[in-house]
């Protein structure tokens, strides 16, 4: 999920990625082991933001290279929907068909990523009605999918749709300054800053009583397999929004330090995000008693990251997708 380090490094993008991550193994987690009390409404709470910011820090951070969407991201995506299939049918016993349109649980991620920087050159512009027009038109279709039921799974289509906006907030919002902008105007920036810390405690009020359907928060579904509605989806955009202002605008700036472990596995996402899939698919079918206590989980989660987030295994998920190739291209 990281790129390569810039000359000048905004760490605190960097602490904000380790946070996200931590977000996406502790949620994945849940999703096996939900043996504790609260573990529902925390996995809720978690999907109700963390996806979104991390793709709009994917597109804050993108830039168009051929290259590296075929060494870095189609190549790798294909040996890890390989690898994931191979561990199913001959780890966990699971049959499991080996196809590549179809992603692997966790992988659908790397399509989507392929698809938005295929996309960057027909998005691309500086002109700030063509970018209004193209983010409000894609806040309308990630709303409008729901109802298409043909949409699904397949190609990750409806999660790259639903997304979407994310990854455009952050592609203009790098190219405008929109965060240094609103950073800069005091009264702008403390009015957004309490309207997200409202509606985030509003919010986790309504995720702790409500029987929303996990499968809205995926953003795989239509509305009809998930008993979702368009209103649902919207107030979901609206809190991952309230999350992206109190992250982004309001602590950005107390976070741009180099916290040594923090920072070191903010750099290196992209291995843990890729590989702690096998490790939490195997716990049920090996240790099926082993999270039964929320620090375990804690615990279990920290320790994940330290093992994946690492240069050695950085540089050998890069290696994997053929990088060294690319000299020759």
């Amino acid at each position: 999920m990281a790129e390569k380090t810039s000359k000048i490094r905004d760490f605190s993008l960097d602490n904000i990625r380790f946070f996200l991550i931590f977000t996406v193994v502790f949620a994945h987690l849940l999703e096996i082991f939900r043996a504790f009390s609260g573990s529902v409404f925390i996995y809720r709470f978690i999907y109700s933001f963390h996806m979104p910011l991390f793709i709009f820090l994917f597109g804050y951070n993108v830039k168009f290279s051929p290259k590296k969407i075929i060494f870095r991201w189609f190549i790798p995506y294909l040996i890890f929907q390989s690898a994931y299939i191979l561990f199913s049918k001959y780890a966990l016993k699971i049959d499991t068909e080996f196809q590549y349109t179809t992603p692997y649980w966790l992988l659908w991620y790397m399509l989507a990523c392929i698809f938005y920087q295929l996309i960057l050159p027909l998005i691309n512009t500086d002109v700030k009605r063509k970018q209004a027009l193209i983010l409000t038109l894609s806040f309308v279709i990630a709303l409008v999918v729901g109802f298409e039921e043909s949409i699904g799974y397949y190609l990750s289509l409806s999660r790259i749709l639903v997304f979407m906006p994310w990854f455009l907030l952050g592609y203009y919002f790098k190219k405008n300054g929109t965060v240094d902008v609103i950073s800069s105007r005091k009264k702008l920036k403390i009015s957004l800053l309490i309207s997200a810390v409202v509606i985030i405690v509003l919010s986790a009020l309504f995720l702790y009583y409500s029987k929303i359907n996990n499968g809205l928060l995926y953003g795989a579904l239509p509305y009809s397999k998930c008993n979702g509605k368009i209103t649902l989806r919207a107030a979901i955009f609206l809190i991952a929004f309230s999350h992206l202002t109190l992250l982004f605008i309001g602590l950005k700036g107390f976070l741009n330090k180099r916290k040594f472990l923090i920072t070191n596995i903010g750099q290196n996402t992209l291995p843990v995000f890729l590989l702690h899939g096998f490790i939490i698919k195997a716990l049920p079918v090996y240790f099926p008693d082993l999270l039964q206590y929320p620090l375990i989980t804690l615990l279990l989660s920290f320790v994940i990251l330290l093992i994946l987030g690492n240069k050695l295994f950085n540089k050998a998920v890069y290696y994997i997708g053929f990088s060294w190739l690319e000299r020759f291209f």
